[in-house]
């Protein structure tokens, strides 16, 4: 029976170990900003440091989803350099490049980093039994 079990750890494990690897990659998509051709952003999934500094990055709730959408995109992080080399933004504030999407499309972007990051979206998790009350003596 021991041994039974053994394996069952040992298989349990290496599952475990596979979905570790995958949780590490970071999935990436690409979104046509207001149907403009030329406005092409990829933004990527966060891992739960980077979404941790997010959630705390401000009390204000408008400012973590800028904040959020900033870090998971590369595409604006550039062109925020570019605006703050010619001086339109603040190096410090380089994030409020963010100000340009509407408060629909900055829901649904911050909702896909979301998604990409693995912390939204349906749960692949089913009850297979359930057990019964524990009773106290």
């Amino acid at each position: 029976m021991d041994q039974d079990k053994t394996v069952i750890f040992e298989k349990f494990a290496k599952q475990a170990a596979k979905r570790m690897e995958e949780r590490k990659k970071h999935r990436k998509e690409s979104l046509k900003i207001g149907g403009d051709e030329d406005m092409v952003m990829e933004i990527r999934g966060l891992s739960d440091t980077e979404l941790n500094d997010c959630f705390e990055f401000s009390e204000e709730a408008i400012e973590v989803d800028r904040y959020t959408i900033y870090m998971a995109s590369s595409t604006l992080q550039n062109a925020a350099g570019c605006l703050v080399k010619d001086g339109k933004l603040n190096a410090k504030e380089a994030y409020k490049i963010t100000e340009m999407f509407s408060s629909v499309e900055r829901n649904y972007i911050v909702r896909r980093i979301l998604a990409l990051s693995g912390a939204s979206g349906d749960a692949d998790i089913a009850v297979i039994q359930e057990g019964e009350e524990i009773k106290n003596s």
